[in-house]
């Protein structure tokens, strides 16, 4: 192998990698956020949930003590 092949190679390896990690930019990465924005509301949802039950059991108890 002469070093003309061994930089076609490099090329083309280069030029693999590169195509990777494109698809890995525009299309995981975005599924990826918008996987994680749904996991965003989920928690958003569960912990205004268990705000607003504390503050009913509060109100109850109060309730109760008068």
């Amino acid at each position: 192998m002469d070093e003309r092949d061994k930089l076609a190679s490099l090329d083309k390896e280069v030029a693999v990698i590169s195509q990777r990690l494109d698809t890995i930019q525009n299309n995981h990465l975005t599924h990826i956020e918008k996987d994680m924005a749904g996991i965003k509301k989920v928690i958003y949802s569960v912990g205004f949930l268990v705000f607003s039950n504390l503050l009913g059991w509060i109100f109850a108890i109060t309730l109760k003590m008068f």
